[in-house]
């Protein structure tokens, strides 16, 4: 036998499994990142057209929302705005490529892109909403405001559905006439203001607070202590006077004194009729009531649109990781500190 061309000795049938199997995961992986790859290339492609079309859109329109319904035939439009949910501009959920139209910030830019068309005489907010944060439902309001004043002929109605409360009754003050079905609740009108007390229940497991602050007060409303009287005193002016600040904007909505205001709004609720005898609603009704309140108002024609707001790649795909994370289950205390808002205590989903 040649010494320079020694045989390679055979591979046993263990060392042949081993070798097929290893080959099989690495075509498994290389698959895998293949097909990320050509997905992410996919939504590329995809996000670029719609890119182009909106750049041209925009071209011709400016950066304002986008109309979802349209028809050019009548002259005056009516823009229905939905109010759905906690009020907040913070985004408390998301779905890969559906429209956020429910944050603060949407509806904002929904009323003054609103405001900017001179073709649109109303608007339309279908509220069904416990409430929000106190400066999300101040700047709606404010919004609101300003699309009236805007012209001597446009006009704000409000469509009422299942709750509008507290906050959503805020935002809903202004409206020229506030339309309500005959099993919404309303009202709730006032301030809240939470935390959460389990020092007791963490001591006995041997944690402690140790917390280092410029003054008594910073560390007001700290769960691992008990509230003292100067803090309560502290937390009632606040209070105070935000509550003074929604009695005035439902005063100067609804046009009532402030005494009779304050008689309604000590954080009760309402029904339909309830509150149509109290004059914190027009009518009971549903959509047919709604339109004929805008004719009555002085819409003798007109058609119901809608806006959305075009989301950008970016968005997009933090969406779509936005939808995978979270899996893995974990236990949290409540978060440490409070909030302050327009709040009705009767939604149970927050």
């Amino acid at each position: 036998m040649d010494q320079y061309n020694i045989p390679d000795a055979p591979l046993s049938q263990s060392s042949r499994g081993r070798f097929r199997s290893g080959c099989g995961c690495s075509g498994i992986v290389v698959a895998f990142f293949i097909g990320v790859a050509l997905l992410i290339l996919a939504f590329s492609l995809l996000e670029l057209s719609s890119s182009i079309n909106s750049f041209f859109v925009r071209i011709d329109r400016g950066y304002e929302p986008v109309e979802a319904v349209s028809n050019d035939a009548f002259k005056n439009k009516v823009v229905k705005i939905s109010v759905k949910g906690p009020i907040s501009f913070a985004e408390r959920s998301s779905r890969f490529w559906e429209e956020r139209k429910d944050s603060a910030d949407s509806i904002v830019s929904a009323i003054e892109g609103s405001a900017k068309d001179s073709k649109v005489r109303g608007l339309l907010l279908t509220v069904n909403s416990p409430g929000g944060e106190i400066t999300a439902c101040d700047i709606i309001d404010q919004a609101v405001q300003k699309f009236k004043n805007s012209s001597s002929n446009r006009y704000v109605v409000v469509y009422m559905q299942e709750l509008a409360a507290s906050g959503g009754y805020y935002i809903s003050a202004h409206a020229d006439k506030i339309v309500i079905t005959p099993t919404t609740l309303t009202g709730s009108i006032g301030v809240i203001m939470q935390s959460y007390q389990y020092g007791d229940a963490l001591r006995k497991l041997g944690v402690s607070d140790v917390t280092f602050t410029s003054g008594p007060m910073k560390d007001m409303l700290n769960p691992m202590h008990s509230v003292s009287p100067e803090v309560s005193n502290v937390v009632h002016s606040v209070i105070g006077e935000l509550y003074d600040r929604f009695v005035g904007v439902i005063a100067d909505g609804r046009h009532m004194s402030v005494e009779k205001v304050r008689e309604l709004a000590d954080g009760r609720i309402y029904t339909a009729k309830q509150a149509v005898e109290a004059g914190l609603a027009d009518k009971i009704g549903y959509m047919d009531e709604v339109e004929k309140t805008f004719k009555e108002l002085g819409l003798s024609e007109y058609e119901i649109t809608e806006y959305f707001e075009e989301k950008d790649f970016m968005e997009n795909l933090k969406d779509l990781f936005s939808l995978t994370g979270g899996i893995s289950p974990r236990l949290e205390l409540p978060k440490r500190g409070w909030r302050a808002g327009y709040y009705s205590p009767f939604y149970f989903e927050r």
